[in-house]
C-alpha cells in the first residue's frame, strides 16, 4: 500500500539545469517544495552537452591552428599530430570536474530531493516508488535523450551519440555524421579537424538554425574545406566486410562508425500524462504557454529540453525559473522571455540573434551585410572568412536580428542581443564606440550598410531615449 505525504506547494520532476533552476527559484518563496531525481546526476550540459563538447572543439581548433603557423614564420608545425585517446581523456577530466561541481551544488539541496521515478496518479498526486505525494503544482523538467531514426537503430553497435561520445577511449577512423543541426555541425567539424575522415549527411539543405540563404552558403563553404557534404540526401545503408556502406544512386562512402545527431526526444513516456488527460501535440508533448510555461487546464508547468524547443542552457535555466515562479504565483499572467540567441561553436562561429526567419518575411525589413574577406583584424589573424547579415525595420531602423558566421561571432551576438533587448535602432547601435582594430568593426560595417537603407524618421521613443 502506498504511503501518502502531506501536500507540497510544488513538486519538481527532474534534476537537470531546468529542475535545479526551478528549485532555487521556488525556495525564494517556500520551503515546502521537493525535487524528484532519477538517473545520472550532473545535468546534460555538464555530462554530455555544452561543456565536454566545447572541450573537444577547443582541442580540434587548437590543432587546426598549426596549419597557419608557417604564415606567421613559425616552422616545424607539420610534425604535430592529434592523439585521439589522449584528447578524449583530457576532455573526460575536464567533464568530470564540471559534473562534480554541479553535484556539489545539488548536494546542498539534499533536504529537498527525493530519489526515484515519478508518475502522475492525478494532476495533483505523484507516485514515486511506493510513496504518494500531493502537490498544488508540478514542474516537469525531465530533459531529453538522443533520437535515433529507425533505419539506423539496428546498427546500434556502430552508433555514437552525444550521450555516449565521451565514454569512448578512441574514435573510428572514418565516421558518417548524420544530422547537421548544432551538434552535428560542431562535432563533424571537430572530428574532421582532428584528422578523422568525415562524411556529413543531412536530409535537407538548411544547416544549423540559420534561415538566411547567404549565411547557409557560407556555412557550406566552411564545412566543405574539411569533409564531404551530402545535402538533401537520405542514403541507403548496409554492413559490409570493409565497414558500413552509405550509398545513393550517384555516390557512396565507407565508414567505420555513425555519429547520429538527428535531434533529441523529450523524456515523457513514463510520467503517465495520458492517464490524467493532459492535452498533447502530435509528438506527445503537452501544450503550454511559452510565457508562463503552464499546461492548460492542469497545475502543471514545463521547463527545459522536455519542451522540445530550444535545447539551450540559458533557455532551460530561464524556463525553470519562470515555471516555478508562475506555479507559485498563478495570478501573474506573463513573464518576459529572453530574446532568441543561439551560438554554434564551429570555425568560424555561427550565431543567430532574434527571430530572423520572421524578420525576413516582412516587406519593410532591410538588410545590412558585410563579408569578412577584407576585414582588417581578421586579415591580421589569417581568419578573414565569414559573413554577417543583420535585419532592421525600414521605418525607424529598429534592429530585429542577425545571422552570422564569422570570427568571434559569439561576442558579436551577445552585443546584438543586448541591443535587441533595449529595442535599439541601427543608428543608436552605431553611436556606441567601435575600437580599432577589432573584429567588431566588421559588425560596424554591416550596421552602416543597414543604416544607409533606413528611412531617417525617428520615432518619439527613440528621441526620448536619446534625450534622457
Amino acid at each position: 500500500m502506498a504511503r501518502t505525504f502531506h501536500t507540497f506547494d510544488l513538486i519538481i520532476i527532474g534534476d537537470g539545469s531546468a529542475g535545479i533552476s526551478a528549485l532555487k527559484e521556488a525556495r525564494k518563496y517556500t520551503d515546502n517544495v521537493i525535487m524528484v531525481a532519477a538517473g545520472e546526476t550532473g545535468t546534460t550540459c555538464a555530462r554530455v552537452g555544452c561543456m565536454p563538447t566545447k572541450a573537444l572543439i577547443h582541442a580540434a581548433k587548437l590543432y587546426d591552428s598549426h596549419k597557419k603557423m608557417p604564415q606567421a614564420g613559425i616552422i616545424g608545425s607539420e610534425q604535430l599530430t592529434p592523439d585521439i585517446p589522449s584528447v578524449l581523456e583530457n576532455v573526460r577530466k575536464k567533464r568530470d570536474k564540471f559534473v562534480s561541481d554541479v553535484k556539489a551544488g545539488v548536494d546542498e539541496l539534499n533536504e529537498h530531493i527525493v530519489q526515484g521515478y515519478a508518475r502522475f496518479e492525478t494532476p495533483t498526486t505523484i507516485r514515486v516508488g511506493d510513496r504518494l505525494y500531493h502537490t498544488k503544482a508540478t514542474v516537469i523538467a525531465t530533459g531529453s535523450k538522443p533520437f535515433i531514426p529507425e533505419k539506423y537503430s539496428k546498427y546500434h553497435n556502430d552508433i555514437i551519440t552525444s550521450d555516449t561520445l565521451f565514454e569512448r577511449r578512441d574514435l573510428p577512423k572514418r565516421i558518417a555524421v548524420v544530422g547537421l543541426g548544432a551538434v552535428g555541425l560542431e562535432m563533424s567539424q571537430a572530428f574532421a579537424k582532428l584528422n578523422i575522415d568525415i562524411t556529413a549527411i543531412t536530409m535537407n539543405d538548411r544547416l544549423g538554425v540559420v534561415s538566411d540563404p547567404k549565411i547557409n552558403e557560407t556555412i557550406k563553404k566552411a564545412l566543405a574545406e574539411d569533409m564531404r557534404l551530402w545535402l538533401d540526401t537520405e542514403p541507403n545503408i548496409k554492413k559490409t566486410g570493409d565497414g558500413i556502406l552509405l550509398h545513393t544512386p550517384t555516390k557512396e562512402t565507407l565508414v567505420d562508425g555513425l555519429f547520429i545527431a538527428t535531434g533529441r526526444t523529450p523524456n515523457l513516456k513514463k510520467l503517465g500524462l495520458n492517464k490524467i488527460g493532459v492535452d498533447t501535440n502530435g509528438t506527445g508533448i503537452p501544450r503550454f504557454n511559452r510565457y508562463t510555461m503552464k499546461v492548460p487546464g492542469v497545475p502543471i508547468y514545463m521547463a527545459g529540453d522536455v519542451t522540445d524547443e530550444h535545447a539551450l542552457l540559458h533557455e532551460s535555466v530561464d524556463e525553470g525559473r519562470r515555471a516555478a515562479y508562475h506555479a507559485l504565483h498563478s495570478d501573474v499572467k506573463d513573464s518576459p522571455r529572453y530574446p532568441q540567441i543561439e551560438i554554434i561553436f564551429t570555425k568560424p562561429v555561427i550565431a543567430v540573434v532574434g527571430d530572423t526567419d520572421y524578420a525576413m518575411r516582412h516587406d519593410t525589413t532591410i538588410t545590412g551585410e558585410v563579408d569578412f574577406k577584407n576585414q582588417g583584424r581578421a586579415k591580421i589573424e589569417n581568419e578573414n572568412f565569414g559573413k554577417i547579415r543583420l535585419f532592421a525595420d525600414e521605418n525607424g531602423g529598429y534592429f530585429r536580428g542577425a545571422e552570422i558566421m564569422a570570427p568571434a561571432a559569439e561576442h558579436l551576438a551577445h552585443f546584438l542581443a543586448m541591443a535587441l533587448t533595449q529595442r535599439m535602432s541601427i543608428n543608436e547601435i552605431l553611436e556606441t564606440p567601435f575600437y580599432h582594430p577589432t573584429l567588431e568593426e566588421g559588425l560596424k560595417t554591416a550596421l552602416q550598410d543597414a543604416a544607409s537603407k533606413t528611412k531617417t524618421r525617428e520615432t518619439t521613443d527613440v528621441k526620448s531615449r536619446r534625450a534622457s
